[in-house]
């Protein structure tokens, strides 16, 4: 769906036909709000994207945003996200760190590792689709409704479609996790750092 569907909708269920109260452009911020909560959110596996990184370089894929797991080199060795203070301590041997946008691995000797990551999202217009998952859309329409009667001073109303908001996202973020593979969990957006 895209986002001026969503938009749509959410005006549909304001009861507002015309933008003399709330602008598309207010309701464009809303559901850019509510992409971003979900995105941090809801961290579906469909989103992961895979690249080999040079080394020494270290040059990052352009959408890059967050790293997922551990990076692997052709070898199959693993190397596990540190902190750039632990990196600069050269406290594990097999690691990776990334500083100013640039990749670092301990090992000198590598000339690329396989990186997984999640990508940066992107600021929504209203003829694209959101970033997060389809099976998501329909809770943003709550979350714009929240913002939206918020904004009319409404606030029963808003904490009404902020209740239908937080239900829908755990509801569907379950049963999204049932479905990914292993099982697992796939709300996690921050990877595991080892601080010591």
């Amino acid at each position: 769906m895209i986002v001026s569907k969503i938009l749509q909708l959410a005006r549909k269920k304001l009861l507002e036909e015309t933008t003399e109260v709330i602008s598309d452009e207010v309701l464009l911020d809303y559901a850019n709000l509510v992409n971003i909560d979900l995105v941090k959110r809801v961290f579906t596996n469909d989103k992961i994207q895979s690249a080999t990184v040079v080394l020494p370089t270290g040059t990052l894929p352009t959408d890059f945003g967050t790293l997922y797991g551990e990076a692997e080199d052709s070898n199959g060795n693993k190397y596990e996200e540190i902190t750039i203070e632990d990196f600069d301590n050269d406290t594990n041997p097999n690691a990776i760190t990334i500083e100013n946008g640039i990749l670092k691995c301990t090992n000198d000797l590598l000339t690329s590792i396989d990186i997984k990551y999640y990508p940066k999202f992107t600021t929504l217009t209203t003829g694209v689709s959101p970033d997060v998952n389809e099976y998501f859309h329909e809770c943003m329409i709550y979350g714009v409704l929240e913002r939206a009667f918020e904004d009319l001073q409404d606030e029963e109303l808003s904490a009404y479609y902020k209740s239908k908001y937080e239900t829908m996202v755990a509801q569907r973020s379950s049963i999204q996790s049932n479905y990914e593979e292993s099982n697992q969990r796939g709300s996690q957006f921050f990877t595991y750092q080892r601080l010591i």
